[in-house]
C-alpha cells in the first residue's frame, strides 16, 4: 500500500514537470514579458518574437502589446505567418548584425509583417539585411520603418512569388535600399507610398535596384538622397507612376546586365535636381516616357534613347 502510494505521488510530480507545450492561433510578446512555457497568451506574454513564433500555429498571428525593444538576433519565418504590433506601439526589432527578419517559407505560404521598426543603429554595415526573403509564397509588408542596414529588403528568391510593399520608409542603407533579384521563375512586386532615401555613400547605392525574373510596378512613392540611383532596372520590367524622385545622383536608370534587356516604365513622376540625371538609358536598356512626366534642373536631364509613348 506505501508503495503504491510513492508511484501514485511520483507519477503526479512527472506529469506536472513536463506541460504539455500547446499553440495558439494568436500570441502575445511584450516588452514586460517573458519567454517560458507558460507564455503566449495576453496576460502572460511571451518577450521576443522568436520564442512566440514556435508556440504560434501555422497561419497565426504574433502580436507585440507595447513599445520597447524586442528581439536583437535573426527571426527566422519557415510558415505562413504575421508579425504585427498594436497600434500605436513603437515596436523595435534591433539588430547589430547579420538578418533581421528572415522569410524561408514555402512557396505556398504567404507571410505578413505589419507596424515593425527594423532597426540597426550603430551605423549600417554592408553585410547586414532588414529583410532577406529566400523563399515564400506572398509577401506584405506593411507600414514598416527599416533603418540602418546593408541592405534594407533583399527579394532573392528562386520560385515564382508577389510582394507588396506598403507604406514604408526604407533608409539609411549602405548598398541598396530594395534589392529584387530572383533567379528564377517570375516575381510580382508592388511597391506603394514608400519612401526610399539616404542610400550610400557608394557610387551604386541605389534606392530600388530590379533584376532579371522581375517585374515591379512602384505608386505613389519618394526615390530621395540616395547616392546611386533613385530607381534602377538592370533586368527586368519596372514601371514608376505618380512618383517624387529628387536629389539623387541618377533620378531613373536602366542599363543592361549580362543577357538580361530590362525595360523602365515612367508616367506622371517628377524628376529634379538629381546630380548627373534625370533619366538615363545605356546598353540595351529599353526605357519609355508616357510624355507626362516633369524632368527639370537635373545636371543632364536625359541621357540615351528616352522613347515617349502613348498611354495606349
Amino acid at each position: 500500500m506505501k508503495l503504491a502510494r510513492i508511484i501514485s505521488v511520483m507519477f503526479v510530480t512527472l506529469t506536472c514537470v513536463v506541460p504539455a507545450q500547446a499553440q495558439s492561433d494568436r500570441t502575445f510578446v511584450s516588452a514586460h514579458g517573458s519567454d517560458n512555457s507558460d507564455c503566449g497568451s495576453s496576460d502572460l506574454p511571451c518577450r521576443t518574437f522568436a520564442f512566440a513564433l514556435g508556440k504560434t500555429n501555422t497561419g497565426g498571428e504574433v502580436i507585440a502589446l507595447d513599445s520597447g525593444i524586442y528581439d536583437n538576433s535573426s527571426i527566422f519565418i519557415t510558415q505562413s505567418m504575421t508579425l504585427s504590433a498594436a497600434p500605436g506601439a513603437h515596436v523595435e526589432l534591433f539588430n547589430t548584425n547579420g538578418i533581421c527578419i528572415n522569410v524561408s517559407a514555402t512557396t505556398s505560404d504567404t507571410v505578413v509583417v505589419r507596424n515593425l521598426y527594423l532597426s540597426r543603429q550603430s551605423g549600417a554595415d554592408t553585410a547586414t539585411t532588414g529583410f532577406l526573403v529566400n523563399s515564400v509564397g506572398t509577401l506584405h509588408i506593411e507600414n514598416c520603418v527599416v533603418s540602418g542596414f546593408g541592405t534594407g529588403i533583399n527579394i532573392d528568391v528562386s520560385a515564382s512569388s508577389q510582394a507588396s510593399i506598403q507604406d514604408t520608409i526604407i533608409r539609411d542603407s549602405s548598398l541598396v535600399g530594395i534589392f529584387v533579384a530572383p533567379s528564377a521563375g517570375v516575381t510580382k512586386v508592388s511597391i506603394d507610398r514608400c519612401r526610399l532615401q539616404n542610400t550610400g555613400p557608394g557610387a551604386f547605392a541605389d534606392g530600388l535596384e530590379v533584376f532579371a525574373h522581375a517585374r515591379v510596378t512602384v505608386r505613389d512613392s519618394t526615390a530621395s538622397g540616395n547616392t546611386g540611383a533613385g530607381f534602377r532596372a538592370r533586368g527586368g520590367d519596372l514601371n514608376i507612376e505618380n512618383c517624387e524622385i529628387s536629389n539623387n545622383d541618377v533620378g531613373v536608370a536602366v542599363s543592361t546586365l549580362n543577357t538580361d534587356t530590362p525595360t523602365v516604365t515612367v508616367s506622371n513622376s517628377i524628376v529634379t535636381n538629381n546630380r548627373s540625371f534625370g533619366f538615363q538609358q545605356s546598353n540595351t536598356g529599353v526605357f519609355h516616357s508616357l510624355g507626362n512626366n516633369v524632368v527639370r534642373r537635373n545636371g543632364t536631364n536625359t541621357a540615351g534613347t528616352i522613347t515617349v509613348i502613348t498611354g495606349t
